[in-house]
């Protein structure tokens, strides 16, 4: 029985092939999309979960609420985590985690390594696979520990358990044991390495060890017995916090901080190490939290619109087979032989459509990696979990999309289907499913518009700096960096085509490095506390970047005391009182600092952000410059770079990272939202493709059971054009209803979209009316062709009684 059911079922598939292939194609593109999707938001909701106990594992933060609204930081002082450790029980196991590339030297070879430093307690915390050597590997500051990749490329073996490597310290080589060998962190870890040293080994920590007003690092825990918890963790170190935090807590009261519901001005929370990534609070490193949840939206909206498509097919072939359905009832067939001949012939189609999607998806994966910079493989889906869901999900799109039409089909009344017609009704239900699949379609169109045009916004909107022209380069270990600085001025003195050099600690923007960083001072003026981003920065620094001073002047080489004075951006004049109280004046920044310069604002974090308080200074004693700038006036950008890169390797010749233009590193931090931009506008034209399927599936239903009446109109004398007109003015009708509904819900998730940004697009009416004309443009040519072929057809065939 099943072995006839699959003959005749493939025979009925390779009879109507060009239905079968519409079925097959759109439902393979959707489930491909949605495989790709799938394994996207996967990798996404993964990181982290790699860890033993992962649950008992948790990234400390803290909370207050100033003036200026509710602030998170997970930066942390060096004191506070041997203190936490002894005094709150629940706490198994703690480490403080800083951020600190070094160089590495083995024999002649040397490598910049992404170095962390970190306490002894780390590798009991977090179960990075171990090659070689034990969890107790850092309990000594003489002590390293490589990754695979960093031990071969150094050793050219992993075996290297005992061998000594030399890091390079304040510009002295150190020598240290390698006590273990990790395999390499995977890609989805937040915490990224190639070598780790002991915390106290970190430059500077002696002055750091007990000042609780330093805060410079990261610090997870481990619970003992339970899951983070953050209530209960927070309650229970209220204690400590307003023992260790008096004062920060008795300045935040001054200052007219607010406390929250629990009574607390300054608090200490958990964040599940596996939340980080996707932390809504401002300091995560990966896309916002919804994210992975849009995608797995996307996905279910494809497989549904294919779906959709799959019903309304199967019910516009049912006219084709009516005969087919009636002779069968009359020689026996019963209505359960004829739904599982029908639903037999749909799962056939969707096993043939999951086939092609999977070899699809394979394709398409190498690209999306490419281009998205993701590291996906089909092979991910291979997990118990993974093929129950998969099964699961097949399963259901079979019932749904084969077993309802087979349904229908089955139960039509025998003298009309041998008759040659139809009592198939469901012209409500395949109305729905069309409006649906065009309010999916209308949605993504708005959203790829309004999601186009803040990413336009944001590439053009003037951040107060001018960033062409200039390059940015990354100095690296191994050299002195304010030697390196000068000794480019003066190699480039020569070139015609530099117009300054200047250099600072951070970054505009994210460049080679992938480093993109801030430093925030809090200082005390007046009885009141206050808070700063600071830049250490070197001279013409404002010339190179093109920054306007609105008062007072720039530093200047000729002014011994400029070393140790200050510029701040107006944002940081009127939280002081103002540009004309607070000119010439000392603040208690790096002992005493008088401010010489008010520059206007410029965004020197991302868009997200409104401009910030913001201190500059030529201190060389706070920082030392990272990154030096360099202003070119040329029509060969692209030589031009590889010019000066070839000059900075000459006095640098251990630089490993290539210079950048400026104006590609401040688009480089916004490549979440081209991710999301091209995944969207991808789903919008496959969304569109398949729904034009659909109602192309409508239309030939539709004026399959209209064929006499148009006979009969083109007799009496009908125009073809006004058989075109009357045709598709229902599909058109069914357009405008989807608009009605996928516009306030554009509107509304747009909105939520664009809160994100401080500085944002309005959405406008035109967004709308253009999503609105592309719609009816789409789908009046989709119907098109088959609305002018019935009009024009030969009224004599059509009113053939036969």
């Amino acid at each position: 029985m099943i072995t006839n059911n699959i003959k005749t079922a493939w025979r009925s598939i390779l009879k109507t092939k060009s239905l079968s292939f519409i079925h097959i194609l759109g439902l393979a593109i959707a489930l491909a999309t949605a495989i790709v999707l799938f394994l996207t938001a996967r990798f996404e909701l993964s990181y982290d979960s790699f860890h033993q106990d992962v649950e008992h594992i948790g990234l400390l933060y803290s909370k207050s609420q100033p003036e200026r609204g509710i602030k998170y930081n997970i930066s942390m002082p060096a004191p506070l985590t041997p203190r936490l450790k002894e005094e709150i029980p629940s706490i198994a196991l703690a480490s403080r985690v800083a951020n600190g590339n070094v160089i590495l030297r083995n024999g002649e070879k040397q490598l910049e390594s992404i170095n962390k430093y970190v306490d002894d307690d780390f590798l009991s915390i977090l179960s990075f696979p171990m090659l070689q050597g034990d969890a107790k590997a850092l309990n000594d500051i003489g002590n390293i520990v490589l990754d695979e990749d960093m031990a071969t490329r150094l050793f050219g073996q992993k075996d290297v358990l005992g061998k000594q490597v030399e890091v390079l310290e304040n510009n002295t080589w150190v020598p240290k044991t390698i006590t273990a060998v990790l395999e390499t962190p995977p890609y989805n870890s937040t915490i990224k390495f190639n070598s780790l040293i002991n915390f106290e080994a970190k430059p500077g920590y002696a002055q750091e060890r007990d000042a609780w007003d330093n805060s410079s690092h990261n610090v997870i825990v481990k619970l003992k017995d339970a899951a983070v918890d953050d209530v209960k963790f927070s309650k229970e170190v209220k204690g400590f916090t307003e023992q260790y935090y008096k004062d920060a807590i008795n300045n935040l009261k001054r200052d007219g901080a607010t406390a929250d519901k629990d009574g607390n001005y300054y608090s200490l929370h958990l964040i599940p190490l596996t939340d980080y990534h996707l932390s809504d609070l401002g300091f995560g490193n990966g896309p916002p939290a919804y994210y992975p949840w849009i995608l797995l939206g996307i996905a279910a909206l494809l497989v549904f619109i294919a779906c959709s498509n799959f019903i309304n097919l199967s019910l516009a072939n049912s006219l084709i087979r009516s005969r087919e359905i009636g002779t069968r009832k009359t020689l026996g067939g019963t209505v359960k032989h004829l739904i599982m001949q029908l639903w037999t012939e749909a799962f056939l189609l969707c096993l043939i459509a999951l086939g092609l999607g999977l070899v699809l998806a394979g394709l398409l994966i190498p690209e999306f990696n490419a281009s998205m910079k993701y590291h996906l493989s089909l092979m991910d889906l291979i997990s118990p979990s993974n093929l129950m869901l998969f099964l699961g999900m097949f399963l259901l799109i079979t019932l749904l999309a084969g077993g309802y039409p087979a349904w229908k089909i089955a139960n039509s009344n025998i003298i009309n289907s041998l008759k040659g017609g139809s009592s198939v009704k469901s012209s409500k239900l395949r109305n729905t499913l069309t409006v649906l699949q065009f309010s999916i379609a209308i949605l993504l169109i708005v959203s790829t518009i309004v999601i186009s045009s803040q990413l336009h916004y944001i590439a053009n909107r003037p951040l107060g700096f001018n960033k062409s022209e200039v390059i940015s380069i990354p100095i690296g270990k191994g050299i002195d960096h304010q030697d390196a600085l000068e000794r480019m001025r003066v190699a480039l003195a020569q070139e015609s085509s530099v117009k300054y050099v200047s250099g600072s600690d951070i970054n505009m923007g994210m460049g080679n490095d992938g480093t993109s960083r801030n430093s925030v001072f809090g200082f005390t003026q007046d009885n009141r506390e206050y808070s700063t981003n600071y830049m250490r920065i070197d001279y013409d620094y404002l010339k190179t970047l093109d920054i306007k001073l609105l008062e007072g002047r720039d530093f200047d080489r000729k002014f011994a005391t400029d070393s140790n004075a200050i510029i701040i951006n107006k944002q940081m004049a009127m939280q002081l009182g103002g540009v004309d109280k607070v000119l010439g004046k000392y603040l208690d920044l790096n002992g005493k600092s008088q401010v010489i310069g008010i520059i206007d604002d410029f965004n020197f974090q991302n868009l997200k952000k409104t401009v910030e308080p913001l201190t500059i200074s030529v201190n060389p004693s706070v920082f030392e410059v990272d990154y030096i700038f360099v202003r070119v006036s040329t029509d060969n950008l692209a030589q031009t770079l590889e010019h000066i890169d070839q000059i900075w390797k000459k006095i640098n010749p251990q630089a490993s990272i290539s210079p950048s233009y400026l104006d590609e590193n401040t688009q480089n931090l916004y490549e979440g939202e081209r991710k999301f931009s091209n995944i969207v506008m991808s789903g919008t034209g496959i969304s569109i493709f398949i729904s034009c399927m659909g109602l192309f599936a409508l239309a030939l239903l539709t004026i399959n059971r209209r064929i006499k009446e148009i006979g009969i109109r083109k007799v009496l004398g009908s125009s073809v054009g006004g058989l075109i007109m009357l045709l598709s003015k229902d599909f058109m009708k069914l357009v405008l209803i989807a608009f009605l509904i996928a516009a306030p819900l554009a509107w509304f998730l747009m909105q939520s979209w664009l809160k994100m940004y401080a500085y944002r697009v309005g959405i406008q009416w035109w967004m709308f009316a253009l999503a609105a004309v592309i719609s009816v443009i789409i789908a009046w040519s989709t119907i098109a062709w088959q609305t002018f072929r019935a009009a024009r057809a030969n009224p004599v065939n059509s009113l053939r009684d036969e």
